[in-house]
């Protein structure tokens, strides 16, 4: 009578160590691409507000003949995590009729400060342009990063909300530095001590 091997099934230790290399590999990729995602998506709610908050200014410049100064909303800890849209803020806003959809990441801000802007003023010694900023520390490192939108006066000035230069950062065609519309402000600048891309 032949005596049959006993037929051993299953995977090798050298084959399961492989297999768990190979999927911490992947992970080591794939977790930092998910947080830059995660962190696009949060600066998109920024980019988003800003525009909405320019066309509100604007309109409400068309009915009242100045702009609105706000002061910046909704305060509170920057991070990851999400504050609430409160009374306050409402309340601040709600002159231009803006108001975000939900709880938000960055504190939004408009400065028509005649001190601070290189502007014309109008009849009524308010600046006839103003900036727009949104301060936010999406990815939780500490470092705060912004959004900017800056709205020229009739003949080409701006506010600078704090920053010492107009925005280094170029329309891609023209060369030209980007205005209004919204420009993310990179670090190089005082107005943002680190980007958060």
């Amino acid at each position: 009578m032949r005596s049959h091997p006993t037929r051993r099934e299953g995977f090798t230790l050298i084959e399961l160590m492989i297999t768990v290399a190979i999927i911490g590999i992947l992970a080591a990729l794939a977790i930092p691409s998910f947080a830059r995602y995660q962190n696009r998506t949060r600066r998109a709610e920024g980019m988003t507000n800003v525009s909405a908050i320019a066309k509100s200014e604007i309109s409400y410049f068309a009915a009242a003949g100045v702009y609105l100064g706000t002061n910046p909303m909704p305060g509170g800890p920057l991070g990851a995590i999400k504050r609430q849209w409160d009374a306050a803020s409402k309340l601040e806003f709600d002159a231009l009729g803006y108001q975000p959809e939900g709880a938000v990441y960055y504190d939004y801000e408009v400065n028509t400060i005649p001190g601070d802007c290189g502007c014309q003023l109008g009849q009524n010694g308010e600046a006839l342009c103003f900036t727009i900023s949104a301060n936010g520390d999406i990815d939780a490192d500490g470092f705060v990063g912004g959004i900017a939108y800056f709205k020229r006066d009739p003949v080409g000035n701006t506010c600078s909300t704090g920053v010492t230069a107009l925005p280094s950062v170029p329309d891609t065609n023209t060369g030209l530095p980007i205005y209004e519309r919204p420009v993310v402000i990179p670090s190089d600048l005082p107005f943002v001590l680190a980007d958060d891309f």
